[in-house]
């Protein structure tokens, strides 16, 4: 056939991009099976066809003309550099000479009769280049042949074989559509005594026959489809260039369409067989045996592959006029393996979105978006309390004060008159003063101001000034006689002891400066002090309590002024007092309310999220900020753990968040996070509910930025979509036997059993960053979750050491003054603002519990993201594993899910250095945190909170699930959560497990296991790399750079053996009952405390993350995964992106799983030995023709993986990508743009 010589199966592109996958119309296609009997396998391969063609008639065009140069003589060429150019004669030797093809000459004879000669420069370069790149082709392959045979590796370097659909080009009339190719598949060593018609080879990759090749006019009118077979020398790989890689071609088998149309229709419900001659002048009794089946883009309703999870295929990918499409149709490939007699594995590879992710988010971040709002008022008011006390100058309205048990106050300082002797000179005419607060609930003063005011010497009957000289207003709290802030003492005297209620005192400071002479800069009172007498340091006192409420002006009372030096009375200081209640002010007969100090809050984020606030124990201090109700009982409460001593000295030491503090807190960070949260639940249940708007465009997936099931890993630096899980896919692998009956030809397709993961990108808060932000020197701020919450330990052990501190000096300041003489007025029990060694060990323990305080409320909104993604992932893993029939057949595992739980093992395949690190740290806390959910299936008749109706979220294009809703319940560390699923009524009678009804609950039982697999990995293990660390940085991208954390690996990896070991023991007994050591999830997250042995079935693994310590062993996740199938639970797989690194995990998983079951004959999670070469080629054929390429494409917007060479190089054996696939050569991969950087 002429046309077989313009086409070049180098130029087919195998990747299914997105394009190739959804082409129109979805699921109409028909896959082709191809198979081979014996006699297409050529003896002796290349070389054989090759010397065929080469006794051909020179005017055989499919091999081209230029194969006139005989094989045998290529066997003895010899290269010597004296042979003449464009001479066809052999040397002295009898060697045709290797360069002729260079002379016009030669050529001029073996032209095909069919065309003419053509002349001119132009034409003679055309001919010249055509003839030059032909010999180079055919000299390549020769010599790659040659190659083989000299070095006798003709059993390891295999000849390779392709088959290709062509259809008709209607333009050219010439069979140069390519429709579609098989892989490449090295040729078996075939026994020439057998049977020539046996079966030969199956072709993993099946042919894909799209709609408009078999529709209606198309089989009318005759058309056919030509199959051709291809091969190519196993050694011509070593050709750099692809070009070079030389096809021959083997025969051609004819299908004409109508026997097709004959099969699909008018239904197309079983497979059929074709059998097809292979025409060949190479091949005799060559036959090509095709095996139609229908389309598998959607999976059967409830069949093998389909999960509950699974959007409904009659709408979901359908546009409709306003309906919002929200689901991308799945992508899917299928392969073919042999299973002997007539057998073959046919399995279907396909990945889905989740109908659970968006609701599940939406549903979280209603929560989140409330628990904030409420966090946020709560930490207004609390600042508001605060400023009555620290800022009351600032306070506008003193109506809020008084309605929190604060009573508004002023005071106006009016005159000092000095007492003195006749002549004597004690000062000037100014008097500098300060006002402290002295309140019953604190030992330490609050300033309130200071100034000058006037100062007369007293005369009896004088008349002074009377207009005021300074005015503050100030709020204390009132303490009620029986509140536990009341300073010790209090309620001493017959006086004291029938009051009900305390404001405190005011201690008013006089410094009085002294007449004449210069400054004496040598004393340490600064500009108070003069040359001449000593500056007197004067004092008055004024307990608030008595004027309170009341109901006549006290005019200007006179305060008797004190000589600390010496206790004599120094003066009288005149002032004005006012105090009043709300109901002071209202109505006398109401009596006064006493504020509540304890600050509960009621459904907090920090709540919410699982955290308590650290400060529970006795460092327990005010204001009690974010406490809940339980966490006020653990605060309350003698439990016998705490030193109540120690706790109550730190309750006399007034507030440790100061009003600055808290109102940029609430400004910054708090009223943020509320209104970010709040947007992300209104943009995510509109999406849900609302149709879709007339100017709302329809962009690649890769492209889009508004909330949908499916996130594109572009997308990570997205606030508004940081609630939502990437890239998750549920990826099945669904195996059925394909089988053939010889003796009725009639072909059938049983699904058999199913093998499944969800793949999907780090569960991590990337919009926050992993880096120290502003003046966080220390990088207590930096770092993902789990080294923030170490951060947070140990910020919580700092507070409690300056504590401590504080403690000690303020015992040390008590008994230095109880060995002082007593002065009359002077208070023992309150320490004056101005000791500057006790102040500046409150203001270092009030900077640590504000550090403490705002640790504690990023990690809670940094979590609500974190396990918002990570829920949509285990939720999708369980629903997949609940709607696999076939397994819940095989063993009650249902049952074992609500003994045990559901065991979800989760695979990371990040790097423990720069930002991979903290998205690890990430993940490690919003995974631990799926251990709070419980999940239970109801219907709409058996929910379990039914009132709460408008906590319900649909499930949108979903046929069977109806709702969702998230019940939190619990406090601090004891929060959980139950998801209801709401199932259709016919589906949950006939489908859901017994075990599962009954509204009966599954709770989640997580671990992570994590290993680096690529350079950075291989860097930070490397005892040597062979560069200084900057230029290894040099080659890196800024997120690479930062200091390994191997520790942190083993740890991790160590930390989820505990618990998978734990869960081992409790699925699969191997110790006497009796004797058994139970630990549970919560005693294995910690450090080891109950020693356990190893079970046997993970041995392996134990031994694998035993010696990782400083390697990069792939074996932990290898072992990791199987184990978790072989009990009963699921894998999440996931890298950065998602769709790199995790590809080569999750297909080196299916070749393995494939390869198991057909060495074991019928058990994929068998232990036994398969062939590594085998694993390692199929996982290649799934990474080149399987979906991994299109979620690439899905997410980045290229099919292809997000490496380069070195990258590759370095990673493990099983995981390296295809060399064809790789995204480039340049550093990072930078071939790829709008951040499809994997690494």
């Amino acid at each position: 056939m002429s046309e077989v010589a313009l086409i070049n199966p180098n130029n087919y592109d195998p990747i299914w991009d997105l394009e190739k996958q959804y082409t129109a119309p979805l699921g109409s296609r028909v896959i082709l099976v191809v198979k081979l009997n014996k006699a297409c396998i050529v003896s002796g391969g290349v070389d054989t066809v090759l010397k065929h063609e080469s006794r051909r008639a020179p005017s055989a065009s499919a091999m081209d003309a230029a194969v006139e140069n005989s094989i045998n003589d290529m066997n003895n060429m010899k290269i010597t550099g004296t042979e003449q150019l464009g001479s066809n004669n052999s040397g002295s030797s009898g060697e045709p000479n290797p360069f002729s093809f260079l002379s016009d000459e030669s050529v001029v004879s073996n032209a095909s009769s069919s065309r003419s000669k053509s002349t001119g420069r132009a034409n003679a370069f055309s001919k010249f280049g055509a003839k030059l790149k032909n010999h180079i082709d055919r000299g390549v392959t020769n010599i790659a042949v040659q190659a083989q045979k000299a070095t006798g590796d003709s059993t390891k370097i295999r000849d390779l074989l392709t088959v290709g659909c062509y259809a008709q080009n209607k333009e050219t009339g010439n069979f140069d559509v390519c429709l579609g190719m098989t892989e490449r598949y090295e040729m078996p060593h075939i026994d020439t005594n057998d049977d020539p018609d046996g079966e030969g080879l199956t072709f993993s990759i099946p042919l894909i026959i799209p709609k408009h090749v078999i529709d209606e006019d198309a089989s009318s009118t005759g058309s056919v489809l030509q199959l051709h077979l291809w091969m190519r020398s196993g050694a011509a790989i070593f050709a750099k260039n692809r070009a070079l890689r030389k096809y021959v071609f083997v025969g051609t088998s004819t299908l004409r369409v109508a026997h097709l149309v004959q099969h699909i229709q008018p239904a197309f419900t079983r497979p059929f067989q074709l059998t097809l001659p292979l025409q060949s002048s190479v091949v005799n009794s060559g036959k090509m045996t095709v095996i139609g089946l229908p389309d598998t883009k959607f999976p059967s309703l409830c069949g093998c592959g389909w999960s509950l999870s699974d959007p409904r295929t009659d709408t979901a990918y359908t546009k409709v006029p306003r309906k919002r499409m929200l689901f991308n149709a799945p992508l899917e490939q299928n392969y073919v393996f042999p299973f002997g007699n007539n057998r073959s594995l046919f399995t279907t590879e396909r990945l889905t979105e989740s109908t659970v992710v968006l609701p599940l988010a939406a549903a979280f971040m209603q929560l989140v978006s409330e628990a904030s709002k409420v966090s946020a008022d709560h930490a207004s008011a609390l600042a508001s309390k605060l400023q009555c006390l620290d800022r009351p100058e600032s306070l506008n309205d003193p109506m809020f004060a008084m309605q929190n048990g604060h009573a508004q106050c002023q005071i106006q300082i009016v005159h000092f008159l000095r007492y003195g002797q006749e002549g004597e000179n004690h000062g000037s005419n100014k008097t500098h003063v300060t006002i402290n607060l002295q309140r019953s609930d604190s030992i330490f003063e609050n300033l309130l101001a200071s100034c000058d005011i006037p100062t007369h010497p007293f005369i009896q009957n004088m008349t002074y000034p009377s207009h005021s000289s300074m005015t503050v207003p100030f709020y204390p709290r009132i303490i009620a006689a029986d509140d536990q802030r009341l300073l010790p003492g209090q309620t001493n005297g017959a006086v004291a002891s029938t009051k009900k209620f305390f404001l405190g005192k005011l201690r008013i400071q006089l410094y009085e400066e002294n007449v004449g002479g210069a400054p004496d800069v040598f004393t340490p009172l600064g500009p108070t002090s003069y040359v001449g007498s000593t500056p007197r340091h004067l004092e008055a006192v004024v307990d608030i309590d008595p004027y309170l409420n009341l109901n006549k002006d006290s005019g200007i009372v006179y305060l008797n002024v004190v000589d600390l030096s010496s206790g004599i009375s120094a003066g009288s200081l005149g002032i004005t007092l006012i105090a009043n209640t709300l109901e002071g002010l209202v109505d006398q007969s109401k009596g006064i309310s006493i504020g509540n100090s304890n600050d509960i809050v009621e459904g907090g984020l920090i709540s919410l999220v699982g955290m308590d606030t650290l400060m529970e124990d006795d460092k327990s201090c005010y204001p009690f900020c974010d406490l809940t109700p339980v966490s006020h009982e653990k605060v309350a409460g003698n439990d016998g753990t705490k030193d109540l001593r120690r706790q109550k000295q730190v309750g006399t030491m007034g507030e440790f968040l100061t009003y600055d503090y808290m109102k940029r807190h609430v400004e910054t960070k708090r009223k943020s996070e509320s209104k970010g949260f709040s947007e992300k639940y209104t943009s995510y249940i509109t999406t849900l509910t609302s149709p879709k708007e007339a100017d709302e465009e329809d962009l690649p997936p890769d492209e889009q930025k508004n909330p949908r099931p499916f996130r594109p890993s572009s997308s990570r630096m997205n606030e508004l979509l940081s609630g939502i899980g990437f890239n998750i896919h549920v990826q099945s692998f669904c195996l059925s036997m394909l089988a053939n009956d010889p003796s009725t030809g009639v072909v059938s397709n049983v699904p058999i059993t199913l093998f499944q993961n969800v793949t999907h990108g780090a569960p991590s808060d990337h919009f926050r960053g992993f880096s120290a932000k502003g003046d966080d020197t220390l990088k207590l701020f930096s770092g993902g979750l789990r080294r923030l919450e170490g951060s947070r330990i140990t910020l919580a052990d700092q507070v409690r050491d300056l504590q401590n501190q504080l403690i000690q000096a303020v015992s040390s300041y008590y008994t230095a003054q109880s060995q002082n003489r007593i002065i009359p007025g002077k208070s023992l029990r309150h320490i004056p603002s101005g000791d500057h060694k006790i102040a500046s060990l409150r203001n270092a323990c009030i900077s640590a519990t504000q550090s403490l305080h705002n640790l504690t409320f990023e990690i809670a909104a940094r979590r609500s993201n974190c396990f918002s993604q990570a829920l949509g992932i285990a939720l999708s893993l369980f629903l997949a594993h609940v709607s696999d029939l076939a397994k819940l057949q095989k063993a009650d595992w249902a049952g074992l899910w609500v003994k045990h739980g559901f065991l979800i093992t989760f695979e990371g395949l990040l790097s423990a250095a720069g930002k991979e690190l903290g998205m690890i740290e990430d993940a490690a806390v919003g995974i631990a945190m799926l251990r709070m959910v419980s999940i239970v299936f109801v219907t709409d008749q058996s929910q379990l909170f039914p009132a709460k109706s408008d906590r319900r979220f649909g499930v949108i294009d979903s046929p069977y699930l109806k709702w969702l809703r998230i019940n939190p319940h619990g406090h601090g560390s004891g929060t959980k959560y139950t998801i209801e699923v709401c199932v259709d009524d016919n589906y949950y009678t006939q489908r859901i497990p017994a075990a599962l009804k009954n509204n009966t609950a599954v709770q989640f039982y997580p671990v992570l296991y994590q290993m680096g697999v690529d350079i950075r990995q291989w860097g930070a293990n490397a005892t040597n790399f062979g560069k200084k660390g900057n230029e290894f940085q040099e080659e890196m991208d800024e997120d690479e750079i930062g200091v390994p954390d191997n520790d942190e690996l083993l740890a991790l990896n160590y930390e989820a053996f505990r618990k998978m070991n734990a869960y081992a023991h409790e699925v699969f007994l191997c110790d006497n009952p009796q004797g058994k050591v139970t630990v549970t999830w919560e005693q294995a997250h910690k450090a080891q405390q109950i020693v356990q042995p190893i079970h046997p079935m993970l041995s392996s693994l134990y031994d694998y993350i035993r010696s990782s310590a400083g390697k990069m062993e792939h074996g932990i996740l290898d072992e990791a995964g199987f184990a978790s199938n072989r009990l009963g639970g699921g894998s999440a797989i996931f890298c950065k992106s998602g769709k790199d690194r995790t590809a080569m995990q999750v297909t080196f998983k299916q070749a393995q799983y494939i390869n198991r079951y057909i060495q074991s004959q019928g058990n994929g999670f068998a232990e036994c030995d398969i062939d590594a070469r085998n694993v390692f080629r199929d996982a290649t054929t799934m990474r080149v023709y399987g979906t991994r390429l299109p979620i690439c494409d899905k997410n980045v917007g290229q099919a292809l993986y997000a490496f380069n060479s070195l990258q590759a190089k370095f990673m493990p054996d099983a995981l390296k990508p295809p060399p064809r696939a790789l995204a480039g050569f340049l550093k990072g991969g930078r071939l790829l743009t709008g951040g499809g950087i994997e690494s």
